[in-house]
């Protein structure tokens, strides 16, 4: 049996992502109705060393995997998410259908020299019947950098540079900087989507004392390649037009290689053509099939052994001790995976009617499959008691993961399992897609047979006043009920609230009981644009708020305000209620054409700090989590023209040009850090929003070119809100509303005197 032990750790662990498919049991084909098993395993591939120890066990709570199902709309598509290796369940149960399954672990970090991230994505089919192991091959997501320390070092002893020097590696949204005591670090990075490059800049003095700088780009970057920068000595002036007469950078390119960090679940025992978790009905020798098999998978088995859970059937025909799993003749412990082809036990085994296939290793997989089978003539010497027969089976694998599963048997109709008419799926807490604010998705599966109609009762938590709501009519035809899954939707709900539900059917009442509580909406402080106030440390700064300080709202007021201008304020020109509006306009902030053009705003977050005549802001304002459908609000846009040397520019406004306005909404994992600065001679580029940055997990924009709203009124605007795949397995803690009279005040480009008006912002739930 080959064990690759220098490629694999072995054991459970939680990193993500499937590479493909295969079935540890297809030996009948299956049509394409009802439902099969998967199983699952991930697989995590890393550049540098083998997860073990404390890196392993972040790497177990940190993996997010879920399933979706291929033919639905991406809102309701989730079928399956768990967060932590130690929440997945070894065996899930889908309808026959089309899948994705994708998974991430590690950390997503702009860049790093320690975060790595990784993630993987692969579709895979169900079909009836089936048991099928998916491998998850979850590959490092980052563009990973490193400096060649070799040549570094051929530069400093030829005397060509100082050891102050420094190597920056950038993209739009972070960096990270090589010095002498970083210089063996890898540096990891986080591409952007539509980023693909990577800018570097090399600084530092000559032994002349001379500075330095030399600049340049890495181009068409991809995830999973690591880019070696090493320094080459250039004597002439050619290739360096800057006048950088020493250095060149060479830059060598290399696809990861896998050094391969296996990671699985705890070892699964499953039915072979049949769900081990369901009762065998024996109770006549035609319903006793030739062979029964269990199948067993796991990362190097340890242990798998046989005990009666009762003191019937099992014992008397096996002689097998309930309480040391000991052969009572010889008290020999019967731990198969210790014991030769040849023992007694093997044979006394097969004479009993059961047959051990010890574990094979598969290449491919990096599983171990061994399995169990009891002939017929086995089960027909069981006993006709009114009570079920229970065999465990017990099973380890070499990191102490331990699995366990008991067959069932009943023999006589006395000892026959009654099944519920109806089974509910509890729904997961964090399952935003099932829980609304005032609705709720359950799912369910019907029997073949049941007395009544099928539904669910619910009441508030605290509350015996059940309210029953039946099931669909789809799900009560008997020529398409049969193996299949449906939703019961609950609507009217109050937000906020607990319920507990259980499943009902005629007199039938389910003992299992659940809860779930409901989402609360949130509240857009000051949404009706009533409250304004002075800064109370400069008079001259006009607040979205009250009291004289920052709270949701903010503006460009801040940086405004240095040369007596204010761009956002309060006014009774044109509202929808109450007494104001929000009144934004667009206009050159300056003397003479010493200045910038500014762009009238109002955004949920903070003006940090005026640079020059730039700004630092922060968008994004903690909120509760909620996951809102869109945006609503009033308005009234009119654009202005762009005005030479006041906002006029041919790559965004021309001049004569209308100008655009642009309002967006987006839902974020945290604060947006913004920085308008451009200086690209002292390689400054501007920290902008980009709305396709990891932690953005929902957004919504509308752009006006033209004049929107009645002269003198204001129409109300409905923003929707797309969620990201993201969402489905991280939370949303910061709302960011960002509105501006000039779309692209961003680059000082726009209209004077675009006005806007804005009043009673909401977030709209289902």
């Amino acid at each position: 049996m080959k064990r690759n032990i220098s490629n694999i750790i072995s054991g459970i662990a939680a990193a993500a992502a499937f590479a493909g498919l295969w079935s540890c049991s297809a030996e009948n084909p299956f049509d394409s109705e009802g439902s099969g098993i998967v199983q699952l395993r991930t697989v995590v591939n890393s550049i540098t060393t083998r997860a073990e120890g404390d890196a392993q066990s972040d790497l177990e709570k940190k993996c997010v995997i879920y399933i979706s199902d291929k033919n639905k709309p991406t809102n309701e598509s989730l079928v399956y998410q768990k967060v932590g290796l130690e929440n997945l369940d070894t065996q899930i149960t889908l309808k026959a259908g089309n899948y994705v399954a994708e998974a991430w672990t590690g950390d997503s970090v702009s860049a790093s020299f320690d975060k790595k991230f990784y993630r993987g994505y692969q579709e895979f089919d169900v079909t009836k019947g089936s048991t099928s192991n998916v491998v998850v091959n979850c590959r490092i997501a980052n563009v990973v950098v490193s400096i060649d320390a070799t040549s570094v070092k051929d530069f400093l002893d030829r005397k060509l540079i100082n050891d102050d020097y420094t190597v920056t590696i950038n993209n739009t949204r972070g960096e990270k900087t090589f010095t002498k005591d970083s210089l063996d670090q890898r540096a990891y990075f986080m591409m952007p989507n539509g980023v693909d490059s990577l800018n570097y800049t090399v600084s530092g003095t000559r032994p002349d004392g001379n500075r330095f700088d030399y600049s340049g780009t890495i181009r068409n970057v991809e995830r999973a390649h690591h880019y070696i920068l090493s320094f080459e000595y250039n004597p002439t002036s050619s290739d360096n037009p800057l006048g950088y007469v020493f250095i060149k950078i060479n830059i060598k390119e290399e696809e990861i290689e896998n050094d391969n960090v296996t990671i699985f679940t705890r070892p699964t025992i499953t039915g072979v053509d049949f769900d081990l978790e369901k009762q065998l009905k024996f109770i006549d020798e035609e319903d006793i099939p030739e062979l029964v098999s269990i199948q067993i998978c796991g990362s190097y088995l340890d242990d798998i052994r046989l005990t009666p859970v009762d003191e019937c059937g099992w014992k008397e025909i096996l002689g097998l001790d309930v309480t040391n799993d000991n052969i009572l003749s010889g008290k020999r412990p019967v731990i198969l995976t210790k014991i030769g082809e040849n023992d007694p036990i093997i044979s006394l085994f097969r004479d009993k009617g059961i047959e051990y296939i010890p574990p094979h290793y598969n290449d491919t997989t990096k599983i171990e499959t061994a399995h169990l089978k009891f002939r017929k003539d086995l089960f027909m010497r069981l006993t006709e008691s009114d009570k079920e027969h229970k065999l465990e089976i017990y099973v380890s694998d070499s990191r102490h993961q331990e699995s366990t599963a008991v067959m069932r048997t009943a023999r006589t109709e006395q000892a026959v399992e009654v099944a519920d008419p109806i089974e509910i799926t509890p729904v997961a807490q964090n399952d935003w897609q099932s829980i609304k604010v005032n609705s709720v998705n359950l799912n369910f599966k019907l029997s073949d047979s049941y007395e009544g109609t099928p539904g669910v009762e619910y009441a508030k938590e605290n509350d015996d006043n059940w309210t029953f709501v039946a099931a669909p009519i789809a799900a009560l035809r008997p020529e398409t009920r049969a193996e299949n899954d449906y939703v019961i939707t609950i609507t009217g709900l109050d937000e906020g609230t607990t319920y507990k539900y259980r499943a009902c059917c005629g007199e039938f009442h389910s003992q299992n009981i659940y809860t779930f509580t409901t989402e609360s909406k949130f509240i857009i402080p000051n949404a009706s644009m009533e409250d304004w106030s002075e800064l109370s440390s400069n008079a001259k700064v006009i607040l979205p708020s009250s009291g004289g300080s920052v709270s949701f709202w903010d503006s460009g007021n801040h940086g405004s305000a240095t040369m007596n201008k204010t761009l956002t304020q309060g006014s009774e020109n044109m509202k929808h209620s109450g007494n104001k509006a929000a009144e934004l306009v667009s206009q050159f902030v300056g003397i003479g054409i010493i200045g910038k053009f500014a762009a009238g705003n109002l955004f949920a977050g903070s003006y940090d700090k005026t640079d020059g005549t730039d700004g630092e802001l922060t968008f994004g304002r903690p909120y509760n989590g909620s996951h809102p459908i869109a945006l609503s609000f009033w308005a009234n846009y009119r654009p202005g023209k762009g005005v030479k040397n006041k906002g006029a520019n041919s790559g965004y406004i021309d001049e004569g040009q209308l100008d655009n306005s642009q309002i967006y909404v987006a839902l974020s994992t945290k604060p947006i850090s913004i920085k308008t600065k451009n200086d690209p001679d002292k390689d400054i580029i501007p920290k902008l929003f980009d709305k396709d940055a990891p932690e953005i997990l929902a957004y919504g924009e509308v752009t006006w070119k033209d004049n929107f709203g009645p002269d003198g009124g204001l129409q109300q605007v409905s923003i929707p809100l797309e969620y990201y795949n993201r969402a489905r397995t991280e939370e949303a803690k910061y709302l960011i509303i960002v509105c501006s009279a000039s779309k692209f005040g961003d680059f000082f480009s726009g209209g004077e005197k675009s006005t806007m008006y804005l009043d009673d912002f909401e977030l709209i739930y289902e």
